[in-house]
């Protein structure tokens, strides 16, 4: 059995929920977490606090690889495991491993040509359909123009994104018109399948193109309803979907975590692959707390130490009640059954569950407070 005092996981992105969650599951699993951001004043003071933790200084630009380096350097009696919480910060991890090698730094992640190509969907389509995988139907915004009427409902993504942000339905000709200030070359443009909010979320963890673990998750509610970020799901696991996404990541040679989004498509009476987040996801909560193991494990295959085993219990679910459910709760003018039901048995809670009531307020209060936090609600509420 590995000695958990041996290593320390570097956590980044302390202002994410995703941050929080992990924090506070491995330190609760007894494992060492080292804090590293740019942070300063009030922010430094309320995130130390949430995280009851001291922060070491990790500034994203020209001074990342120094930075880096001096944590590196600091601890150099342990080893310290890189978690990819965000890709913009992992895009930065990999020009540090081109320029240094530090013999007590570790991680699993993919090959950055694999990285890379997933996280452009463009790119992303392309490569599915050269190796005989099923996704949308893509379409040239041009082409688009020369017709009369839209051939189908469609769907306009930023290339290079994250969550709903920048998404746009293109239902009529006037929707595609006006999509023309754009910069279009960084958009795709695809079928819009029948059933946007059904979502399924696959989550696997792979060790050099080798398949390790895998769990799924069934969206219940998001915010928007139509489709959006998911607010209520449930842990569920198809084999159809393990099968799709083991084919899908050997083929990219995938190391590391992913999450593959299907949606079923009734036309062709099949699942299609949505895209590939190659980071954590927001759920991760739910892959602790329906006992996949998978965030220790993916520590474990960072070492090169035997892994623990999974137990996976369909019967859990995870909510993020504020503020998306309760946005949404209001929305629904209170139609929402069971609403103020809270089962922490079988129900986890994003920012809330793993830690205190006091630590789960200040970060609340924390993205309260935050002018960026703010802003982002405000996309993701009045973006469409």
């Amino acid at each position: 059995m590995i000695n958990y005092s041996q290593f320390s996981v570097l956590i980044t992105d302390l202002s994410t929920r995703k941050s929080f969650d992990l924090a506070n599951i491995l330190t609760q699993k007894g494992i060492n977490i080292l804090l590293c951001d740019d942070l300063k004043g009030a922010d430094q003071i309320m995130l130390e606090s949430a995280y009851r933790k001291k922060c070491e200084l990790l500034r994203k630009d020209t001074n990342f690889s120094d930075d880096l380096s001096k944590i590196l350097q600091n601890h150099s009696d342990i080893k310290i495991v890189y978690f990819p919480i965000e890709e913009d910060t992992t895009l930065l991890v990999y020009n540090f491993l081109k320029q240094h090698q530090y013999s007590n730094f570790y991680h699993n992640l993919p090959l950055q040509k694999s990285f890379d190509t997933v996280r452009n969907k463009g790119i992303f389509s392309k490569f599915c359909l050269h190796k005989n995988l099923a996704v949308p139907k893509e379409y040239d915004f041009q082409t688009l123009l020369n017709m009369d009427d839209l051939p189908e409902e469609l769907i306009l993504k930023p290339k290079n994104g994250s969550g709903s942000v920048g998404i746009r339905f293109l239902d009529t000709k006037e929707d595609l018109l006006a999509c023309q200030r754009l910069v279009i070359d960084d958009y795709i443009i695809q079928q819009r399948l029948k059933n946007p909010k059904d979502v399924e979320g696959a989550f696997f963890l792979f060790d050099k193109g080798k398949y390790i673990s895998y769990y799924g998750h069934k969206r219940i509610r998001t915010f928007p309803p139509e489709g959006g970020v998911s607010i209520y799901s449930k842990c569920e696991c198809k084999p159809e979907l393990e099968k799709l996404g083991v084919k899908l990541l050997e083929k990219l040679e995938w190391s590391g975590l992913a999450m593959v989004e299907f949606l079923y498509d009734p036309d062709t009476d099949s699942y299609k692959i949505i895209e590939v987040n190659p980071r954590l996801w927001g759920s991760l909560m739910l892959s602790e707390f329906c006992g996949s193991n998978m965030i220790e494990n993916y520590c474990l295959t960072a070492l090169q130490k035997p892994l623990q085993d999974s137990c996976i219990q369909e019967d859990r679910y995870i909510r993020w009640f504020f503020p998306w459910e309760l946005l949404a709760y209001v929305k629904s003018r209170a139609s929402i059954p069971n609403f103020w039901h809270f089962d922490t048995e079988h129900t986890c809670y994003i920012n809330v569950s793993y830690t205190t009531y006091w630590h789960s307020f200040l970060f609340t209060l924390y993205n309260i407070v935050n002018p960026a936090k703010l802003k982002r609600l405000y996309q993701k509420v009045f973006a469409r």
